[in-house]
């Protein structure tokens, strides 16, 4: 019987640990996907999201979260991105309109790298109709910002 305890433990400690690195793409624009020029600050890989700080060509300093499961899935190396690369960042703004992004691909010394291109989860496309149905955005973030 311990046995199969410990066992089940193990598993919802897994599950939640897992569950808990996840979050809602809702306050992401994830149907307008945009494209900026400029160069790589700092790219720092570590869980639960590597983070790119990025200088666009009118100095905008933008914060930018990049989904890693889905970097991982790309198979692109830790070190992908340098500070200093001149890149074009494909992304979804946040819907706030603040300088910050979900990272969606990138694209340095002419070769595309797709990281994460369809947003596909439920509570980001519920989040997308709901303002796309004119409901005010302060009332969407709260129901759907915190969720998955």
């Amino acid at each position: 019987m311990n046995i199969k305890l410990t066992i089940l433990s193990s598993c919802s400690l897994v599950v939640a640990g897992s569950a808990s690195a996840h979050h809602s793409f809702a306050p992401y624009d994830i149907r307008n996907p945009v494209d900026i020029s400029g160069v790589a600050v700092d790219f720092v890989y570590r869980r639960p999201h590597p983070m790119l700080t990025f200088l666009d060509e009118d100095n905008v300093e933008w914060e930018i979260e990049v989904p890693i499961r889905f970097w991982e899935r790309a198979e692109l190396p830790q070190d992908a991105i340098q500070p200093g690369d001149e890149i074009v960042v494909r992304g979804f703004p946040a819907r706030t309109g603040v300088a910050k992004m979900a990272l969606a691909a990138f694209e340095k010394e002419g070769t595309f790298y797709s990281v994460h291109e369809r947003v596909g989860q439920r509570t980001a496309n519920e989040a997308a109709d709901a303002i796309e149905a004119g409901e005010p955005l302060e009332s969407v973030l709260e129901r759907f910002a915190d969720e998955e």
